[in-house]
């Protein structure tokens, strides 16, 4: 016997989607990757002006070993920008998809970064850093604007699609 109604190919599974993200959430997410490059700018700059830096920080305090400081501003540098990098990288994967959670955390996360920047702003350094850290609060502050406008919210608040 003959089925009247043959079934048609397999459709490939395709995992639900909420779409494209809106214009809001693209602006945010560059803007993210913009305080990316200022970050590894901002520590590049570090290893620049490392000497003085050290020169600045031990100041008085002889008793500290200059090489000691030398390797742990390195190391901590390097550090910084590999965890940060990555950090950024997963936060951009998930807000693209439109996980609520990632803008919350990432806005939280953002909420420190303003308030350290505002502190460290009140310290002695260089004109360059100083600029460099009134950019990236500004970055932040704007990414979190961005990260909260109407369409965003739309896009972060509709639920994913099941098939």
């Amino acid at each position: 016997m003959v089925d009247p109604y043959p079934a048609g190919p397999e459709q490939p599974y395709r995992p639900p989607t909420k779409g494209e993200p809106p214009a809001s959430v693209k602006t945010a997410i560059n803007l993210i990757w913009v305080g990316v490059g200022l970050s590894v700018l901002s520590s590049l700059l570090t290893l620049l002006f490392l000497d003085d830096l050290i020169d600045d920080a031990l100041g008085a305090n002889a008793a500290l070993d200059r090489d000691a400081a030398q390797l742990g501003v390195i190391i901590g540098t390097v550090f910084a920008i590999a965890f940060g990098v990555g950090l950024a990288i997963l936060f951009i994967f998930f807000l693209k998809k439109g996980a609520n959670w990632a803008r919350i955390v990432y806005t939280v996360l953002l909420g420190f970064g303003i308030v350290a920047g505002v502190i460290g702003l009140l310290g002695s350094q260089p004109v360059v850093f100083l600029l460099l850290g009134l950019v990236g609060l500004v970055l932040n502050v704007a990414t979190i604007v961005f990260l909260f406008r109407p369409d965003s919210n739309a896009f972060f608040s509709a639920p994913t699609p099941t098939y």
